[in-house]
């Protein structure tokens, strides 16, 4: 064995630390570019916060930003396409939380049952029974349990008593299962034959919870078999399908485990980039460092600029290593700021640019299929940096609604709005199945299986083709 030592040239692809760090502030939220802010801040005794004025196009003081494209753009500013255009606010650093730039508590996060409940009883519906339904939605508890009875219910409004039947039907077929029950034994039922619909049931299971309550809550499973004349095997397997697969409190699924405050339904959530309609377009306002306007320490500056100087004397090799530390880290820092500004300006500007119909009407009918590909190719920019831009982010739209940038990104959208017009243009006494509609869209070219028209009806919150006939 013979040991060598020798010199090889070889390619390797490493990538910039400077790259890195730019991606890492770009996946900041606001809240936690702010967060990087202030630790920086403590770090780095070069970054400061800037009490001059910033630039409002490139977020530098006014004093530091001569040669500024944007304030050369200003100069000639009849070329400027104000479709959308952009626009950084100076904040008031005395103002309190309550002031109108503070976004925070106007938003709201989670959704109460109630909340969830209405807007699907109205989407599926007749008019006529909005009234009954709210009272019916108003009398549900917090474990989705009905808490008034029919009879209540048709004396308090002064109906009959079969138009509150026929509302609280509509009521327990919407999500969660089992949801408007007025027992366990009507929960577990509505659950299982909401699973056969998606062929998930167990029949054994639905004659159990029917024909043989009082026995299973015995657990008398040998009565249970000779009864319903199956083995006893298949009785215990669709005990353990109940245990499995439902759920006796179906209103839980709106609170998490824990939350000890179920009435507190209000969270604070910053959104990270807010769009306002204006006369002349649109306002795009990227939130994450209004509280911050940074600039290298002009002391650490001036330091930098004599110690580059070749005749520079009374410095030592380890004050040069200091200064250019500190200073270099402060300016890529500025740097990858406004670059992360810039970015979600951009990608912000697409959505709109794509999106308009929708900002305009409010409507999902007008929401287009996008992708963060189609988005990254008109914008020249590779998928990824649109992916990091927008992960775990929301913007706040004109109408004061908060979303996730995931919202606008689907790219199966059409496939959904077909589905969609099939069923709003279907029969009402012949509704369409699942298979009939994929059968109808591979007519059309679409490779579509029945699981995914099912996945993509649910997802629209539409009834399946029983639950729809009249």
């Amino acid at each position: 064995m013979r040991i060598e030592q020798g010199l090889r040239q070889a390619q390797t692809q490493r990538i910039d630390p400077k790259m890195i760090l730019a991606n890492q502030v770009l996946q900041l939220t606001s809240l936690e570019l702010q967060q990087a802010i202030e630790q920086e801040l403590a770090e780095n005794p070069a970054l400061e916060v800037s009490e001059d004025d910033p630039c409002q196009g490139c977020d530098t003081p006014k004093s530091l930003c001569i040669d500024c494209a944007f304030q050369k753009q200003a100069v000639s500013s009849d070329d400027v396409d104000l479709s959308v255009h952009e626009f950084e606010t100076t904040y008031d650093f005395s103002g309190d939380n309550e002031s109108e730039g503070d976004f925070i508590g106007n938003i709201q996060a989670e959704i109460t049952l109630a909340d969830h409940l209405r807007e699907l009883y109205r989407a599926v519906a007749p008019e006529a029974s909005f009234d009954i339904g709210e009272y019916l939605i108003s009398n549900i508890g917090e474990t989705g349990y009905l808490e008034t009875t029919i009879e209540e219910a048709a004396k308090e409004l002064q109906i009959t008593e079969e138009e509150v039947a026929a509302a609280l039907s509509i009521l327990q077929s919407l999500d969660p299962p089992g949801v408007g029950a007025r027992d366990l034994q009507e929960c577990l039922g509505i659950q299982i034959e909401q699973l056969a619909e998606e062929d998930q049931g167990n029949t054994v299971a639905l004659a159990m919870v029917r024909t043989c309550w009082q026995d299973m809550l015995g657990h008398k499973y040998g009565r249970i078999a000779r009864k319903l004349k199956v083995p006893v095997r298949a009785v215990h397997d669709a005990a353990d399908f109940i245990k499995r697969k439902l759920n006796p409190y179906p209103g839980n699924a709106f609170r998490m485990p824990w939350n000890n405050k179920p009435d507190s339904t209000r969270a604070s959530i910053k959104p990270d980039v807010v769009i306002k309609r204006t006369p002349t377009g649109y306002e795009i306002e990227v939130m994450g460092n209004e509280q911050f306007f940074l600039a290298v320490n002009s002391y650490y500056n001036r330091m930098n600029t004599e110690m580059r100087n070749p005749d520079a004397k009374g410095y030592t090799e380890q004050d040069k290593k200091h200064v250019f530390e500190f200073v270099e880290r402060a300016d890529l820092f500025i740097k990858n700021i406004n670059q992360r500004r810039k970015t979600l300006r951009l990608i912000s500007k697409g959505i709109i640019d794509q999106q308009q119909g929708y900002l305009e009407t409010g409507s999902r009918s007008f929401l287009r299929p996008l992708t963060r590909t189609r988005i990254a190719h008109a914008l020249s920019m590779h998928e990824s940096t649109v992916s990091r831009a927008t992960s775990n982010k929301y913007v706040q739209l004109p109408n004061q609604e908060v979303v996730s940038f995931d919202f606008f990104f689907d790219g199966s959208l059409s496939v959904k709005d077909m589905i969609g017009q099939m069923i709003a243009t279907e029969d009402a006494h012949n509704p369409l199945s699942d298979q009939t509609i994929a059968e109808m869209l591979q007519a059309r070219g679409l490779n579509i299986a029945r699981r995914t028209v099912v996945k993509y009806r649910e997802a629209q919150k539409i009834l399946s083709s029983r639950q729809r006939r009249r």
